[in-house]
């Protein structure tokens, strides 16, 4: 019996140590056909098909966290613009990137007594101006303002904007699973203060466990609004610590900003330190675009696409209609199609008329 078991437990062995190689060769397959199609031409379209006509004259407040992030920015003039062809006045608040400002923000746009308020703050800092809001019957639309995209009844938002950080965050571990072969050490970022930061960075997390032959050295959760101040000596700290090669991910190209001169300093090699950011700011395509600047792939957003609908989203929430279930699709960025999709503007633009759809699902001529 003895025999028999030790007989056993070897072809158990013989059999896990056979199947490990090939089950470590189907994530990495895995993961470069998913970034092979997150990577592709997005020309269909994916969002309303039918919704209520807009009425001009109303006035919207557009809160955003940080006017100094591209894509916040990018947010508010699709918004401005969007708002402007609908017959609407669009006010911008800046919320200087922290939650005391983004409650001043609040604030005075429930001062102005707008009919809506569009917000890209997290939702939770502002739990009690946003219940004073939908008290007043304003409206709150999302984006990025919650952890998941959606309506966010708990959170008092009609609904949330932004693609599934969960997607993003697997298409961020699926490209470096892909690029390192089954086999990267990888320091995982993100930022507290952001539901959807920690869904991103731990989906992350999660699909590089997976990766038998992957290893997380650290998750590291600092504060975006201290960027400048921490990521410089962050990312050198990293290097020191785990040596190359290594992959550093980023939730938003943001902190790329700051990462890439202290590597410079230090002189690391850009082919030994991979940053892979998301966003799709245009400092993130310049650095793909050149190559050599360490950082090589983002999960661009569609920023004028996220303005139009939050638009949208505002136009149902004032005839009192559900929100439109739209959620944008993740789209990698890499140096093969860095030019594509917008790419030539250094920003992530669908090729699906999305301006003119819902213009005509407004009944804007």
């Amino acid at each position: 019996m003895k025999t028999f078991r030790r007989a056993q437990a070897l072809v158990v062995g013989l059999t896990v140590a056979l199947a490990s190689p090939a089950l470590a060769q189907d994530i990495v397959s895995e993961a470069k056909q998913n970034i092979e199609r997150l990577g592709a031409e997005k020309t269909e379209w994916s969002g309303p098909s039918e919704g209520p006509k807009i009425e001009k004259g109303k006035h919207i407040a557009y809160v955003s966290a940080n006017e100094q992030n591209d894509a916040e920015r990018e947010w508010g003039r699709a918004i401005v613009e969007a708002g402007e062809k609908a017959g609407w006045k669009v006010t911008v608040i800046d919320g200087r990137g922290s939650p005391v400002s983004w409650l001043s923000g609040m604030n005075q746009a429930i001062s102005l007594k707008v009919d809506g308020i569009i917000t890209s703050a997290d939702a939770r800092s502002l739990a009690e101006a946003i219940k004073q809001a939908t008290a007043q019957d304003i409206p709150v639309v999302g984006i990025h303002a919650a952890g998941t995209p959606g309506p966010q009844p708990d959170l008092g938002l009609f609904t949330n904007i932004q693609q599934d950080p969960k997607a993003i965050g697997e298409a961020q571990a699926d490209w470096v699973i892909a690029h390192s072969d089954g086999k990267a050490r990888v320091v995982v970022t993100t930022s507290g203060e952001y539901a959807i930061a920690m869904v991103k960075a731990t989906a992350v997390k999660d699909r590089l466990a997976q990766c038998e032959g992957c290893e997380v050295l650290e998750f590291s959760n600092t504060p975006l609004a201290e960027a400048a101040q921490r990521q410089p000596q962050l990312v050198a700290s990293w290097v020191q610590k785990y040596g190359t090669p290594l992959y550093i991910t980023a939730i938003a190209d943001f902190t790329l900003d700051f990462q890439v001169p202290a590597l410079k300093a230090g002189g690391a090699d850009p082919s030994q330190v991979i940053l892979v950011g998301s966003d799709g700011t245009k400092s993130a395509y310049g650095r793909i675009r050149a190559g050599n600047q360490y950082q090589a792939v983002t999960v661009a957003e569609p920023n004028a696409y996220v303005g139009y609908q939050a638009v949208d989203e505002m136009n149902r929430a004032l005839h009192k209609l559900p929100p439109s279930g739209t959620v944008p699709l993740p789209y990698l960025v890499t140096a093969s199609n860095v030019d594509a999709q917008g790419g030539d503007k250094n920003t992530y633009i669908p090729d699906n008329d999305f301006a003119n759809r819902y213009l005509k699902l407004w009944g804007v001529e």
